[in-house]
Order: C-alpha cells, then structure tokens, then sequence
C-alpha cells in the first residue's frame, strides 16, 4: 500500500493537517495580542477583519506553507506574554515593598537588611 502515490499524497495531507491543527491552538492562545494579528496580516498579505475572522481564513492561509511565519508570530507573542507577566510581578513586588527602619543613636534612622535588599534587586536586574 505505500507503494502507491494516493497513499504519499494522503499522508503528507494528514501530516500537514496535523501541523496546522498545532498551529491553530497555538493561535488560540491569550499572547496573542492584537498587534500580533496585524503583523500576521500584514507578513502573510491577508486581508482578514479581525472581528470577522474564521478558522477558514487561517487554513486558507497556507498553514503548511507559511508555518515558519506563524511560528514567529507565536513565539514572539509568548515570550513577550512572558515578559509582561514578570515585570508585573517584578512591579508589584517593589511597589509593595517597605524599608524596615531602626533608629540610630536617637539621631537618625538606618535601613536595617540591606543585603536582602540588593539580592532581590540583582535577582530582578538579572533576569
């Protein structure tokens, strides 16, 4: 049965479906943004209407051929959905933060744990 050019052409339909369908919940996914879409339209020449759009117009847009530009579309959303998900931590963090003060000779306050201090900051500047 392999032999035959009916059973390439089915498998590589299958396999090529099976890929779309992965890209297709990869588009699903709440990283992409708005500007993600455009850059899909605009990389891809499509005109889709955002509020409009199908599952139609996705295949029609060549999964199989234009996977390479979803896949950087996607990626990108995700790790910029990433990016964004730590600086809020990172903000939410400082912004929460409160200096423990202890007085110093009746004259002045110091700033008492400072090496906790500057090891969250070199974690959060680091990474």
């Amino acid at each position: 049965v392999r032999q035959y050019a009916a059973f390439d052409q089915s498998q590589t339909l299958i396999k090529n479906y099976l890929k779309g369908s992965a890209i297709i919940t990869d588009l699903h996914s709440e990283a992409l943004r708005e500007r993600h879409w455009k850059a899909l339209r605009k990389r891809l020449n499509a005109n889709w209407v955002q509020t409009e759009l199908t599952l139609g117009h996705i295949w029609d847009a060549d999964l199989a051929k234009n996977e390479h530009v979803f896949r950087e579309v996607i990626t990108a959303a995700q790790g910029e959905l990433a990016l964004e998900e730590f600086l809020k931590q990172v903000r939410e963090f400082w912004s929460a933060f409160e200096l423990d003060m202890v007085n110093y000779q009746r004259k002045c306050k110091l700033i008492r744990g400072w090496d906790d201090l500057f090891n969250k900051l070199a974690e959060h500047l680091n990474s």
